[in-house]
């Protein structure tokens, strides 16, 4: 120790940096490296989401679609069951199926039997309680549909080419619950064809097309130990991709 007047003389300690370590190397600290090569780049980043969008862009339609398919299965599913249901009461109340259906191999012409048929329409139409009627050629009021010739032309299908699924000349009734049924027991002298209707389960909502939300439909009975039901079993039509009513049940 050196001591003079004045003061000590500084002791020159080496410096420490207690925040360095001059000699540690990368393959030291396999944490930090393995860090640095986990972490992605931007232009990984954006391929990855390129990727994404491309997959997502090629199946969101086919999703979009199978959800519209399923809430029109339900809607049409609730409006067969409330038609069928009218049916079944206006049956109920007469004490018997009225005289008005198709029937396979029976009936006086061709399997129709229409004796009743405007006894019968009557009864349904008070028991579903519709809130307006739409005239034939009011396009304000129902939507226009497309022809039998037209949805053929288009790559749809019917299951009987006899049958001229003309709708033109019948009245729409809309229910309540937005279904809109086309009888054409309102003009007189339609022979046959009162055993026929179309439904609309959401009416303007749309598509608007046969075999998706549009149905052409017959009163039918099996045999004469049976009721009356509704069915497609003489004339139906469904335009491309779409489904005859049992196909629909089944979704």
């Amino acid at each position: 120790m050196n001591l003079r007047g004045g003061g000590a003389t500084r002791n020159k300690a080496p410096e420490c940096d207690l925040g360095r370590n001059d000699s540690l190397k990368p393959e030291d600290t396999p944490a930090l490296t393995l860090k640095r090569e986990n972490a992605f780049t931007m232009a990984e980043v954006l391929i990855t989401l390129g990727i994404i969008g491309i997959i997502a862009a090629m199946t969101l339609p086919s999703l979009i679609h199978r959800a519209e398919r399923k809430i029109l299965a339900q809607q049409f599913k609730k409006s067969y069951a409330n038609i069928q249901n009218a049916i079944n009461l206006v049956q109920a109340d007469w004490g018997a199926p009225y005289e008005c259906y198709w029937q396979q191999n029976g009936g006086e012409s061709n399997g129709y039997n229409l004796e009743q048929c405007s006894e019968f329409w009557t009864a349904f139409l008070k028991k579903i309680r519709y809130i307006q009627v739409c005239k034939r050629d009011d396009y304000e009021c129902h939507p226009k549909y497309k022809t039998k010739s037209e949805v053929l032309a288009e790559g749809g299908e019917v299951i009987n080419n006899s049958c001229s699924m003309d709708f033109s000349y019948a009245n729409f009734y809309i229910l309540n619950d937005g279904t809109y049924i086309m009888i054409k027991n309102d003009n007189p002298g339609m022979s046959h064809h009162q055993v026929y209707f179309l439904i609309d389960v959401n009416g303007k909502r749309g598509p608007n097309k046969w075999g998706y939300d549009l149905y052409y439909l017959t009163l039918n009975r099996e045999d004469l130990k049976k009721d009356v039901i509704v069915a497609n079993e003489v004339c139906a039509m469904k335009e491309k991709g779409g489904m005859y009513i049992n196909e629909m049940l089944l979704e």
